[in-house]
Order: structure tokens, then C-alpha cells, then sequence
């Protein structure tokens, strides 16, 4: 995926990547690596042991009591139901998130490129506030994700599953 990832971006003209305000690339640059890496290192792991796990317990739970299985089983529909309806709304945020963080980026980018202009002028102050109006964004842009991902994790620990535990 990786390796993909920078085929198809070093595939790109340079002049495509001109067109980016300064900074902008590297930072998205940066971001999609990160979002690649999580999903490598993190989630495919985790869904792989995931699903292990819930393959293993329906068989076990099939093999004891068929209404074991029927309440794990209408556990497990209301979970994906759930995560359907709420990781869009995660990827949103995310996205918005992500855009404040590129902005923020491409006014660190246009300071330091212009560093002695800055300090010639004497614009310190009000380019660090302009950085800083963007990183203020991008936390109160992420703020909005938390109660998502707490009710897809409270959503995923229903008493219904709890069965799963002891057996």
C-alpha cells in the first residue's frame, strides 16, 4: 500500500505540484502518510484480530447454544449499523481537521520562507497569530470528533456482547 501510494505520487508532474500554495504539499504529503500508516500498523491488525475473534465465538457459541448466537449475532448487527452510520461523520472531521493543519502548515512555510522579510517588518507577532488562529481551528475542528468515536466504543460494548468474555 505504501509502496503504491508513493508510486502514484511521484508519478505526479512537478507542475501539479506547483500549483499547491507553499507548504501545502508537504503537509498533505505528511497527512496521507500518517492515515496510511495508522491503517497499516493499527486498524488492519486490529480488524484481523477482531475478526478472529467473532468467527471464533459464533463458532463456539453456535456449537453450545443456538440463542447464544442469536443474541451475539443481533449484537454484531447493531455494531455495524452503527460504525456505518458514524464513520462518515468521523472521516468528515477528520478531513476538516486536516485542512486547518495543511493551512496552518502553508503559513509556517510562507514565514519561514520569507523569515528576513518577517523580521524586517516586524510582523512576528501578527504571523503568529495568523499560525495560530489555524492550530486554534484545527483543535476546535477535532474537538467535534471525540463524542463519535465514544459512542461507537460505548456502542461496541453492549451487555449483549459481554457473553463473549466468558466463553
Amino acid at each position: 500500500m505504501r509502496l503504491e501510494y508513493m508510486r502514484c505520487l511521484f508519478a505526479q508532474s512537478v507542475s501539479q505540484m506547483d500549483l499547491y500554495p507553499p507548504g501545502q504539499a508537504a503537509a498533505m504529503i505528511t497527512s496521507t502518510a500518517n492515515t496510511v500508516q495508522a491503517g497499516i500498523s493499527e486498524k488492519l491488525s486490529q480488524f484481523l484480530s477482531s475478526v478472529s475473534l467473532i468467527v471464533s465465538a459464533m463458532v463456539i457459541s453456535f456449537y453450545y447454544s443456538w440463542n447464544l448466537t442469536l443474541v451475539t449475532g443481533s449484537g454484531m448487527i447493531l455494531i455495524i449499523i452503527v460504525y456505518s452510520v458514524t464513520t462518515p461523520f468521523i472521516v468528515r472531521i477528520m478531513n476538516r481537521v486536516q485542512d486547518a493543519e495543511i493551512k496552518a502548515a502553508t503559513v509556517s512555510t510562507e514565514i519561514f520562507t520569507s523569515i528576513r522579510m518577517v523580521a524586517a517588518c516586524g510582523a512576528e507577532e501578527k504571523m503568529q497569530k495568523r499560525y495560530m488562529g489555524w492550530v486554534t481551528e484545527s483543535k476546535k475542528r477535532g474537538m467535534k470528533m471525540p463524542p463519535w468515536i465514544s459512542f461507537q466504543t460505548a456502542i461496541s460494548k453492549i451487555p449483549s456482547l459481554s457473553c463473549l468474555d466468558s466463553i
